[in-house]
This record gives C-alpha cells, sequence and structure tokens, in this order.
C-alpha cells in the first residue's frame, strides 16, 4: 500500500541518515580537544566544551530531523513545514533573549539545540497522525548505542596516551572506527541489507 511504502521510505532515510551522522557526531564529541589544538593551537582553551556542546544538533537525524522536512515538502505540506518554522522561532527567540545575555556563547549553542525540538516533536506527532508513519525508534536507538559505545572506547584509550594532539586526533579516529565498524552489528543497527541497500544507494 501507499502508506506501507512511504512508512518504508521516511524509516529507511531516517536511519541511513543517523547511520552516518550519529558516528561521526559523536567522534568529533569525543575527540574534540584534540581535534581544536591540532586546528588552532592551545590558544581556544573553552572551544572544545563549545564545540562538544554545538555537536549535539546533529544527534538529532537519529530522530528524523533531516527527513521530516523533506518528507512533508515531498508530501505537498509545505504549510506545515512553516507552521513548524515558525514555532521554532517562537520558541528560539525568547530563548535567546534570555539565555545568551546570560550565558554567552553556551547560551546561544543552547539555543539552537532546544529551540528545534518543539517543532521536531510537532513534526513528528503531524506525521504519525495523518500518514501512521513515524520513526523506527527501536533501530535509532541501537545506532546511538553502538556510537555512544564507540565514544567511550575511544575516550578510555586516548585519555590514557600521551602523544601530540594531531596523532592522538588521527589513532582516536582509527580507533573510533574500528569500535563502530565492530559494534553495529553486534548491537543490529546495521544488517546485511542495509549494507546491500547502501551500495545500491
Amino acid at each position: 500500500s501507499e502508506t506501507e511504502t512511504l512508512r518504508t521510505v521516511f524509516q529507511s532515510s531516517v536511519k541511513y541518515a543517523a547511520l552516518l551522522t550519529i558516528p561521526v557526531t559523536a567522534a568529533i564529541m569525543t575527540l574534540s580537544k584534540p581535534l581544536v589544538s591540532t586546528i588552532f593551537g592551545q590558544k581556544y582553551t573553552l572551544a572544545p566544551l563549545f564545540l562538544t556542546l554545538y555537536a549535539i544538533n546533529y544527534l538529532y537525524p537519529a530522530a528524523g530531523s533531516l527527513s521530516l522536512e523533506n518528507f512533508l515538502n515531498g508530501q505537498g505540506k509545505t504549510e506545515v513545514t512553516m507552521k513548524l518554522t515558525l514555532l521554532n522561532l517562537t520558541v528560539g527567540l525568547p530563548l535567546s533573549l534570555v539565555l545568551i545575555p546570560t550565558f554567552g556563547v553556551p547560551g546561544l549553542i543552547t539555543t539552537t539545540f532546544v529551540s528545534g525540538i518543539p517543532s521536531l516533536a510537532t513534526g513528528l506527532w503531524w506525521v504519525k497522525k495523518h500518514y501512521r508513519i513515524t520513526v523506527d525508534w527501536p533501530s535509532s536507538a541501537k545506532i546511538c548505542l553502538s556510537s555512544g559505545i564507540a565514544a567511550a572506547t575511544t575516550y578510555i584509550i586516548t585519555s590514557q596516551l600521551n602523544l601530540q594532539d594531531w596523532i592522538q586526533l588521527i589513532a582516536g579516529g582509527v580507533i573510533f572506527l574500528a569500535a563502530y565498524l565492530a559494534v553495529t552489528p553486534l548491537t543490529g543497527a546495521i544488517t546485511r541489507a542495509d549494507v546491500n541497500n547502501l551500495k545500491a544507494v
């Protein structure tokens, strides 16, 4: 049926977007200190914290943030997209007026990832109500779990290494990738069918 096809397309787009963005985001959060130090040196001591906080924005694809707007526009529901954008603005503007003057850069970063939550939740509710479609939450949870395990493994190992920042960054990237590729099949985050689909894409 058309509903089943839409559900498959929507859930697949969320899953494959999450398979790429969530581990990259987790790796950046884990390796933010050597990453910043390698690029900018030791001048910006708070930059790793800011980068880690800002990266939270890129965890939302696991909840469908990258797929939702495209799905709605593809179904001709541009007015819904506009209302969700206005909701985002309605939440974000007052938050920015309170948080930015009080907390500065952390307040700005917090505003960016908090203001999008109500519009994302509302959009998911609307899609579920009108199309009986939702995110494959178990699949997203497995991807987040795999990324979390890889991140924890990377942090534990790299924190014991006394290496130059650029070497630690490269070593951390290799460790994260190896851990992620090893864990994802074990958690069921990726299957043989997913691999074949990704190759086809």
